[in-house]
């Protein structure tokens, strides 16, 4: 539980599909886990993870342990191959730790506030359910991460960076 972990391709389209039977801890667990931290410390962050979660992630393929040291290297080689500097991909690994600083309330304004013009009305629409469903603050954490996510395959990275810098902005 000490290693770090990053998604597989398989993990990444279990993402999209949602073929997988997972539990709502083991699929938040997915949704949110990269090499910045350890297992354990992620473990942490989702509220109701357990170990037994992690380690279903690992026997479906879902995601793999990084080799030691590996994190930083691997976000600054893929950070020069997309052309961007290796701190917009540090800004992705510490989107966690800045979101857990946040209010619940400050996050459901901004997904609530934010889904459908950013999404669409209908997956928008879908994303709003989603935020009324959460449970307290480490799943609206997580749906945040995963809205943000979003935004950035529907819209680019220049739009889920401006949704970071509203996060940054005081309520």
């Amino acid at each position: 539980m000490a290693d770090a972990y990053v998604k597989t391709e398989a993990g990444r389209r279990e993402i999209r599909e949602r073929a997988t039977a997972l539990t709502r801890p083991g699929r938040n667990l997915l949704l949110i886990i990269d090499a910045s931290k350890s297992g354990a410390e992620w473990l942490g962050l989702v509220q109701g993870g357990t170990a037994d979660d992690l380690a279903r992630l690992i026997d479906a393929g879902l995601v793999a342990r990084q080799p030691a040291g590996a994190g930083a290297r691997a976000a600054a080689v893929g950070a020069a191959a997309a052309g961007q500097p290796a701190s917009a991909n540090a800004g992705r690994a510490s989107l966690a730790q800045q979101l857990a600083s946040l209010p619940y309330r400050q996050l459901y304004d901004l997904i609530t506030s934010q889904a459908r013009p950013r999404l669409g009305l209908i997956k928008g629409y879908k994303m709003v359910l989603e935020v009324e469903r959460c449970n307290g603050p480490a799943e609206i954490r997580v749906l945040t991460a995963r809205f943000i996510e979003m935004v950035r395959e529907v819209q680019g990275d220049a739009e889920a960076q401006a949704l970071l810098r509203m996060l940054s902005a005081p309520p």
